[in-house]
């Protein structure tokens, strides 16, 4: 069942997502890798019914979806689906090229119309509801296994 709003009930979801790619890529195991492609999908799918006005929090949804999209190109891909997996990874790189092109429309539009940019505040290390968001994940972030491990906290097995 969902919690709390819509957008954080699929960003959950999601993540939920993730670690049971990171399950499979670890066991190896077919009924490992069907179950996490089976939740991936369906998580990936239920994307398009987020509404809302608060940007940000859209734009943390998109990323978010990139980012199952590409765990779901990574246990593919070490199942010999490559076509599935280039096709999801595809996917992942234009959803993150239009992100990052609508964070850069947005900022300009903002800096035209003089409005003040938001307030820098510090994030916490750790918090269930953050994650990246536009303007810091890009499809060649996902070739840095710093970023993977840090800012995505992948296990290595999911990484590779």
């Amino acid at each position: 069942k969902e919690v709390g709003d819509k957008a954080r009930s699929v960003i959950s979801n999601l993540d939920a997502g993730i670690d049971l790619a990171a399950v499979a890529a670890a066991s190896g195991d077919s009924k490992d890798v069907k179950e996490a492609r089976a939740f991936l999908e369906k998580s990936i799918e239920s994307t398009v019914a987020v509404e809302g006005r608060d940007v940000d929090l859209l734009q943390r949804v998109i990323a978010k979806e990139c980012e199952a999209r590409i765990a779901l190109a990574s246990i593919l891909w070490s199942n010999n689906e490559k076509s599935a997996a280039e096709g999801q990874l595809g996917e992942a790189c234009v959803r993150l090229d239009q992100l990052e092109a609508d964070a850069q429309a947005r900022e300009k539009a903002r800096i035209k119309s003089g409005a003040m940019p938001p307030p820098k505040i510090q994030k916490l290390k750790f918090s269930i509801d953050d994650g990246v968001s536009a303007g810091e994940i890009s499809c060649s972030r996902f070739k840095n296994d710093k970023f993977l491990g840090e800012s995505l906290r992948w296990p290595a097995v999911l990484r590779d």
